[in-house]
């Protein structure tokens, strides 16, 4: 009887720890449905990319130092930009995620100035940062390469007005630039982006961002649906 008493605390047991490691990993999971309205509001300060007026927005969470977000920059982005970018069907918007502590600030410090003081600029910049990745997935992630002077580095490679790159060096490391990073971290946070990196189509999270046939079906069916209204 004792034992019985005793296999059967264990089973109690074990269903509770598996019960709040479920939680858990429900909670860690990126929302796969947003409120597009109160996304698109919250997001229209963001750089940006594309046609203002397009009634399909994508906005794109990521982090300069995460390998994934630069396979999605090199491999998936260009495609996205030449069939819904540059054809005027869609808008794109960048939201810093600060998962990597002091590298992901200073990156997104130094793009959110490109972007204030040369916005003409700033995707030129954003790309040179992800190009700037190590080759190797753990040296992204684990070495110290993002710093001020491969930041300073690439802002003066920009093809901008000598005025403006002062600027931008002046004012990167700026309070109101500390701010602004937090801002974008903390709109991931308030959406619950727990994953990088995250594309929503009209507030719907695209499940599979490695691969591009889901990525374009998603902006189809939004392109659609707005035809359809």
């Amino acid at each position: 009887m004792k034992v019985k008493k005793t296999l059967l605390i264990g089973v109690v047991i074990c269903l509770f720890v598996l019960a709040v490691l479920g939680t858990f990993s429900f909670s860690s999971d990126s929302k796969d449905k947003l409120d597009s309205k109160s996304l698109h509001k919250d997001t229209a300060l963001q750089p940006q990319i594309g046609n203002k007026k397009s009634d399909v927005k994508l906005v794109l969470f990521g982090d300069y130092k995460c390998p994934y977000c630069g396979d999605f920059e090199s491999q998936i982005l260009p495609k996205i930009r030449k069939d819904y970018i540059d054809t005027n069907k869609a808008e794109l918007r960048y939201v810093n995620v600060l998962i990597h502590g002091e590298e992901s600030k200073l990156s997104t410090r130094a793009s959110l100035a490109v972007n204030k003081f040369s916005p003409e600029a700033y995707w030129s910049f954003h790309e040179a940062l992800y190009r700037a990745q190590p080759k190797s997935k753990e040296a992204v992630s684990d070495d110290k390469w993002l710093t001020e002077q491969l930041v300073e580095q690439e802002i003066n490679k920009l093809k901008i007005e000598p005025e403006q790159k002062k600027q931008i060096l002046n004012a990167y490391n700026d309070k109101a630039f500390h701010q602004q990073a937090k801002h974008d971290d903390q709109l991931a946070k308030q959406y619950k982006v727990s994953k990088v990196p995250s594309l929503y189509v009209n507030g719907e999270r695209v499940k599979d961002v490695t691969d591009y046939e889901a990525v374009k079906g998603a902006i189809d069916r939004a392109l659609d649906e707005q035809k359809n209204k």
